[in-house]
């Protein structure tokens, strides 16, 4: 169907949320018919290597350490703002030596543009991560760096990570996150600045929605 006889990743969807997805028959050793299949096609050369895609924190790194995996992807919690995948995922990927995909850095948009006329309105945004947003603002204005530059340069000066994947909706935005990518790693002095900034928020509040819903209506708690 892809037109094609060879996939250089083949990368299992959130295999860590059993119930939603029935990939393993044994939850427990991450086993059954779907790894099976990929070994096979592992080992015959029709794929070069088996990932996994996941949005958990912790629970993909049990998986990770169950030596059967060669790529990771962890989405919504490496960025630079949302950093839960620093504990253990990226550990476990580094002892183990498997690639590592960062998805989102932009966090589902929350941090593709400022939105400074809508943190005090925005009934869902936490005091806290109000608080650490608008000194991330200040941060920006400080150095004069554009948001969308700063999460793009951040994920990439993190030498545990392999690949990032960017959303665009634009020609302009593609060329634009091509353009901060050839800016480089951050200095040490700016990444020492935001992790203090982090630090702020270390874990993610309770009932916050998985995706900041600044553009988008609010539903609800867990609905957003």
């Amino acid at each position: 169907m892809l037109g094609r006889d060879h996939i250089d990743i083949f990368i299992i969807h959130e295999p860590e949320r059993p119930g939603q997805y029935d990939w393993w028959i044994d939850p427990e050793n991450f086993e059954g018919p779907a790894l099976d299949l990929l070994q096979d096609l592992k080992k015959d050369g029709t794929i070069s290597a088996i990932g996994i895609g996941g949005t958990t924190a912790y629970e993909m790194a049990y998986l990770i350490r169950s030596g059967k995996f060669d790529v990771v992807l962890t989405a919504f919690n490496c960025s630079l703002l949302w950093r839960e995948a620093e504990h253990e995922i990226l550990p476990a990927a580094a002892e183990l030596g498997i690639g590592v995909i960062a998805g989102s850095p932009l966090q589902q948009g929350a941090l593709a543009q400022r939105y400074d006329d809508k943190l005090d309105s925005a009934r869902w945004l936490s005091p806290p991560r109000r608080d650490q947003y608008k000194a991330l603002y200040a941060f920006l204005d400080e150095f004069d760096i554009p948001l969308t530059e700063c999460a793009i340069r951040f994920v990439i000066s993190n030498p545990h990570i392999h690949t990032t994947l960017m959303g665009a909706r634009s020609p302009e935005e593609v060329e634009q996150n091509v353009a901060s990518v050839e800016k480089g790693p951050l200095p040490d002095d700016i990444l020492k600045r935001l992790n203090k900034i982090a630090a702020m928020v270390p874990f993610r509040p309770f009932c916050e929605p998985f995706g900041l819903p600044f553009n988008r209506p609010y539903k609800g708690p867990g609905q957003a």
